[in-house]
């Protein structure tokens, strides 16, 4: 057998070039080591036999001139033992078995599905491995029977009927017994009942094809100790494919397994324990006692030699859940549910809190054990109780805001068009100027008072054509967008478009102002956004100003940038609060709306100067699809 990773080289033999040559590039990303020769016919494949030397063939059925069995046979001829794989897609039984009366190493059917070349990729590698082991252990048979004879580990070698025939000194320490009391005996000597199928289902599959096989199952000493054992076993055969022998060895890893065992399970105990962030942790089994950490202690408010029972436990509860609690950890303890609640606990002091208890039943436990975790919640319930009553309270004032404030502003309206229908005055114009305000006033009001309340949704968004969208809701006057992005991001599409459109509507409004002074001061409430002017797809063209959307290099975000004036450095930290104004025809509301869109997505936005020293507002924490 050669080296781990030496090359293995592959005749492939197919008609249809275009197919042998996908094929190749499967394996050769499967494997490394593969190095593979393509023939298009089995007479160039039998050609190249003839001047290359190859470890495994893997042929088509159906070619022109001789088909796939037919060149097996040609094969066989010269190469009786070469690994020689059929791979067809045609699937027929009687084509199965022609291959393997002609003594084909293994069979496998094309499938349109790309993950078959993995497992194409492990047929060929396993019989480049019996063809090699196979040589090797007939050049090292010598050397094989010294390595036995010393081998720290247990060997047993049988015939074809799996009967014993030898054994090292190291088996018989293992099992108990003398040599002469197992030669004639079969596997089911020291292999326990309830492991039978398991290995029966191994010597089936040796007697079926040669190879080695890896397995670990329960056996039993002479003296009736049961013990687990790791058996690694091989088939070797002669030229004509007939069984020569088939040995196994073995070693007593019962110690190992229940160490590797008990390991996991801390393992995974800590490891959640770790990922909750718990308090305490505890342990309950089907005898009723229970074990308790310090922290699950310090919870409940008793001493550190309290040990208390299931039932012990369970009375801390409040009454109106104590039952809920119970049922969970019986369906844990007979059934295997797991659990996770929030529910009230009273202490031993008197003290009310809400806990998150979880729990799940243990496996591979001499006793039905359930381990779980319980963490202190007071405060994270006490703070979900006042977001409850801010949102009452902000429910509250949007309905006055909804109500009563746009009630009278309607009528206000009615009585100015009749005015204006009546009279010619500019002040009714100023007036009507004014309600638009009010009116824009209000709808600020409102979606600033519902964004952080109501649940985002999120789906995946093309941030380009999003953007795009908005922009034609804009009155964009001279000013054109440049869309230098193909990110897709995890958003609320309704937010997104209200966030991308505030933006961009702050800097059509402000961002092409003559007055560079009167620019810096609006956007304080609307955020001018400079562009870099980066290249990328653009809505519009004129000489007004630039808006730019493209990716952040190096970051999970997007930004929104425009050569306008910019925005002053020891006043960028108050943008984003609601109210805030220096321009007279604005609301205040503009960017703090957009600043609670970013965070009910757990977005956090910053504002910096773009590359041409206007305005640049960066969105980062945002989860896009690869």
């Amino acid at each position: 057998m050669g080296e781990a990773g030496s090359a293995i080289r592959v005749l492939h033999v197919d008609d249809d070039r275009q197919y042998a040559e996908t094929t190749a590039a499967f394996l050769t990303r499967e494997r490394t080591a593969f190095d593979i020769e393509i023939a298009t016919s089995a007479r160039k494949g039998l050609q190249l036999l003839e001047t290359t030397a190859v470890d495994c063939i893997v042929s088509d059925y159906e070619m022109p001139g001789q088909n796939g069995i037919d060149f097996l046979e040609s094969v066989r001829e010269d190469y009786p033992d070469l690994p020689f794989i059929l791979y067809t897609g045609r699937g027929s039984e009687a084509v199965a078995s022609d291959a393997i009366s002609a003594g084909v190493t293994d069979y496998l059917q094309k499938t349109s599905d790309t993950s078959h070349y993995a497992l194409l990729a492990n047929r060929i590698v396993n019989a480049v491995e019996q063809y090699r082991s196979q040589r090797a252990l007939e050049a090292s048979k010598d050397r094989l029977s010294l390595f036995i004879d010393q081998s720290p580990l247990g060997f047993v070698e049988y015939n074809q009927d799996f009967e014993i025939v030898r054994v090292n000194d190291t088996l018989t320490e293992i099992f108990g017994y003398t040599e002469t009391e197992l030669l004639g005996e079969t596997w089911e000597t020291f292999v326990s009942s309830e492991s039978y199928d398991d290995v029966d289902a191994v010597t089936s599959a040796l007697s079926e094809a040669s190879g080695g096989y890896h397995s670990v199952n329960e056996n039993i000493k002479k003296n009736g100790d049961r013990i687990v054992v790791e058996w690694h076993n091989r088939l070797v055969t002669d030229d004509s494919g007939d069984v020569v022998t088939v040995f196994s060895h073995c070693q007593d890893v019962t110690e190992r397994i229940e160490h590797e065992q008990n390991l996991a399970q801390l393992r995974d105990f800590f490891a959640e324990a770790e990922e909750l962030g718990t308090l305490g942790a505890w342990e309950y089994d089907e005898s009723g006692m229970s074990t308790w950490t310090a922290g699950t202690r310090r919870i409940h408010e008793v001493d550190d030699d309290f040990d208390p029972t299931v039932e012990d436990g369970l009375s801390f509860y409040h009454p109106e859940d104590k039952e809920m609690v119970a049922d969970a950890v019986e369906a844990a303890l007979n059934d295997g549910d797991p659990y996770d609640l929030e529910v009230r606990l009273i202490t031993a002091e008197g003290n009310h809190r809400w806990v998150r208890t979880r729990g799940k039943r243990v496996e591979g436990t001499e006793k039905r054990t359930v381990r779980g975790f319980i963490q202190d919640i007071t405060e994270q319930k006490e703070r979900e109780r006042r977001l409850r009553v801010q949102n009452e309270r902000l429910e509250s004032f949007a309905s006055v805001v909804s109500h009563d404030l746009q009630g009278p502003l309607t009528v206000a309206q009615g009585h100015l068009e009749l005015a204006q229908q009546e009279v010619t005055n500019d002040h009714l114009d100023s007036i009507g100027a004014a309600h638009e305000r009010m009116q824009t006033l209000i709808d600020d009001i409102l979606t600033l008072a519902r964004e952080g309340r109501e649940a985002t949704t999120t789906e995946p968004v093309t941030l380009r054509t999003a953007a795009t969208a908005c922009w034609e809701t804009v009155e964009t006057e001279s000013a054109a967008l440049e869309t230098d992005t193909d990110s897709v991001v995890l958003a609320d599409p309704g937010r997104l478009q209200r966030l991308l459109s505030n933006l961009f509507r702050n800097c059509v409004a402000h961002g092409s102002e003559s007055s560079p002074s009167q620019m810096q001061q609006d956007s304080m409430e609307h955020g001018s956004m400079g562009g870099s002017g980066q290249s990328g797809e653009t809505v519009e063209n004129d000489d007004g100003v630039t808006v730019t959307i493209g990716d952040i290099d190096g970051a999970n975000g997007f930004y929104v940038a425009d050569d306008g004036p910019g925005i002053p450095e020891d006043e960028r930290d108050t943008v984003f609060g609601a109210g805030y104004s220096t321009a007279s025809e604005g609301t205040g509301f503009g960017l703090a709306i957009v600043a609670d869109i970013a965070a009910v997505h757990g977005w956090d936005i910053s504002v910096t100067d773009s590359e041409s020293g206007g305005a640049r507002f960066e969105i980062t924490g945002v989860d896009k699809e690869t």
